[in-house]
């Protein structure tokens, strides 16, 4: 069984993408988009004064009538057999330029779009898809002769499909259609898909997926089960693969040499990690039970049976040295928890979940971690910073105070309150552009207490005030409650005293019986006692004392 990376084969004969080649596949992905969104700044002044240019020549010859009518028609014609609409949006400028002369500026650029979060769980809600397209095909090769070989596919996806796609009558994507085709237009724009053909909104769209992020396995004979690289390739997959993890000597001894090994212990070595994916293949090619994979965002219509949450959210922990790693490369400067929609989550698994305390802590922290990682996005921080931060964390944060691990709901109650303390910390720093924050290894030093001395530890003090306001806040609101209930109080008895004004003008009630009404009541305000003659007088157009005989 041959890695397949970095190229595209024309024809392939038994096609496998197993959890290790997805996980690298994102890894890929975040680094490409990492990169791309880098550039956008620089890239896009690049467009704005180009297109200035553009503009101004239109403007100088009066020939805005001929520009659009150009544009109209350039990007409904076709290069190398893809609309140019459906280009990303490099190769669209670039073809722009070549189009364009110092003559004739007729065209402007397209500009640059980032990648967010969002986009990333639609690209890994597709790369399922695509999982599953490659399964089915191998299946039907597996009947054919060892020789048989097809073209290599393009991912086949349908918005409509993805938006209503359901395990046992569960919505599974909460996304809406548009958004879903929206999502999959920002990637090819931003080259992650490549060849894009469409016909339509509502019909299926076909594309690759760059070459320089997905990874995958071709057996070269179907008939062996233990299948040899082939000499022509090289050994050495690290060569031509991004391995973020920290691998020791035990982990390789247990896991074994990829390229020469069964597939049936590549599933085995991988069943047992902690970093469990959900988009791991079984010997059997059956659909793995697990929770939610495909979901973008926690919604009302999302519905976790207990056990799959929670291997859903054991699947969110990462081997330590994997996630250090990560954050040394900068995977996590764009990570936001909000966009994540965790919390819900979290407060079911606190509740109803199976996972260990340990396990939940685990989460925790590591999702601190990440939504602290944009603080550092500018700076070069090393893997040991990391790692002695995520140490200190470990140390004093969602303990009790003897150093145990309380239960799951004061686990999430202590999160909460440290997500407040470090989102403020990182709204302070986006404002304070000259303060130098230190590395991790000294910000999170629990020491450092005072507010000169630049420490996490001195957002408790911020914690203080916001817990303060918030108690002032529940004072204020129990005030405002009392008034307003002696306010309606009165409310209600002006109004009955005005229901009995009225049958007295209907001659159901003497005027007598009415002063004897106000006069028996003390929630009746004394203003409204004088008022009353003056509403008798404007009623039966009468002259009326409060207290005549």
């Amino acid at each position: 069984m041959r890695l397949i990376t970095k190229y595209r084969p024309s024809h392939i004969k038994c096609p496998y993408f197993l959890s290790e080649d997805k996980a690298e596949t994102m890894q890929r992905y975040r680094i490409y988009i990492n990169e791309f969104n880098a550039k956008l700044s620089k890239l896009n002044k690049e467009v704005k004064q180009y297109n200035k240019r553009v503009a101004a020549f239109i403007a100088e010859h009066g020939l805005e009538a001929q520009a659009y009518s150009l544009a109209s028609k350039f990007k409904k014609q076709k290069t190398g057999g893809i609309k140019n609409s459906n280009l990303s949006t490099k190769e669209y400028n670039k073809l722009v330029e070549r189009l364009n002369t110092d003559s004739m500026l007729l065209l402007y650029k397209d500009t640059y779009l980032p990648l967010r979060q969002q986009h990333e769980t639609t690209f890994e809600v597709i790369l399922w898809l695509y999982s599953q397209q490659l399964r089915k095909l191998r299946k039907q090769l597996q009947l054919l002769s060892s020789d048989a070989r097809v073209a290599f596919p393009k991912v086949h996806t349908n918005s409509y499909e993805m938006a209503n796609f359901t395990k046992k009558g569960v919505p599974r994507v909460l996304y809406c259609q548009n958004t879903i085709f929206n999502h999959i237009k920002r990637l090819y724009k931003a080259g992650v898909f490549e060849q894009y053909e469409s016909c339509g909104r509502k019909k299926p769209v076909n594309y690759f997926i760059n070459e320089a992020i997905f990874v995958f396995r071709d057996k070269e004979n179907t008939n062996t089960e233990n299948q040899q690289v082939s000499q022509n390739i090289p050994q050495n997959l690290s060569l031509y693969s991004v391995d973020t993890r920290t691998l020791t000597k035990e982990k390789i001894k247990k896991v074994g040499n990829v390229d020469n090994h069964s597939r049936k212990a590549e599933v085995d070595s991988f069943a047992d990690g902690k970093n469990r994916n959900s988009y791991k293949n079984s010997t059997k090619d059956e659909a793995l039970k697990i929770s939610n994979q495909n979901a973008g965002k926690l919604g009302a219509r999302e519905n976790f049976p207990k056990n799959e949450l929670s291997e859903y959210l054991r699947g969110k922990i990462y081997y330590r040295p994997e996630l250090l790693q990560a954050l040394t490369e900068h995977h996590y400067d764009t990570y936001s928890y909000a966009s994540e929609q965790m919390h819900r989550r979290l407060e079911r698994e606190s509740t109803d979940g199976v996972l260990s305390k340990e396990e939940f802590r685990e989460l925790l922290l590591q999702l601190f971690v990440k939504i602290a990682a944009p603080i550092w996005k500018d700076k070069e921080v090393y893997y040991g910073s990391w790692h002695n931060a995520l140490v200190q964390i470990d140390d004093e944060y969602l303990r009790n105070p003897n150093g145990s691990i309380p239960r799951k709901e004061t686990l999430l109650y202590m999160f909460g309150l440290l997500i407040y303390r470090i989102n403020r910390a990182k709204h302070f720093f986006r404002r304070k552009k000259e303060y130098q924050i230190h590395f991790p290894c000294i910000y999170f030093d629990n020491t450092r207490k005072r507010a000169r001395e630049g420490g996490f530890a001195y957002t408790v003090e911020w914690l203080k005030q916001y817990q303060k306001y918030q108690e002032q806040r529940a004072t204020r609101r129990q005030q405002k409650a009392t008034k307003a209930g002696a306010r309606r109080r009165v409310m209600t008895a002006e109004e009955k005293v005005r229901m009995k004004i009225k049958k007295y003008i209907k001659g159901e009630f003497t005027l007598p019986q009415v002063y004897h009404y106000i006069e028996h009541n003390r929630g009746i305000p004394n203003y409204f006692v004088s008022e009353v003659p003056r509403i008798l007088n404007a009623l039966t157009h009468k002259e009326f004392e409060l207290y005549e005989c």
